[in-house]
């Protein structure tokens, strides 16, 4: 599994990823974009939830 600060790292890139192409100019781009940013959000609060449990195991 990956530590956290790698998870955060990514998160990173890929929100810099998004911007760097932001606005989608196709419909395949759109779609990749709300697949981003759900895998972000969905890390996000995972991270959150890790977090919140001291005793978090995967």
């Amino acid at each position: 599994m990956r530590t956290e600060e790698a998870i955060r790292d990514r998160i990173e890139t890929l929100q810099d990823e998004y911007d760097r192409h932001d606005p989608p100019s196709t419909e395949m781009e759109d779609e990749a974009e709300v697949a981003i940013l759900r895998a972000i959000e969905e890390l996000e609060w995972v991270l959150d939830e890790r977090e919140a449990e001291d005793g978090f195991t995967t």
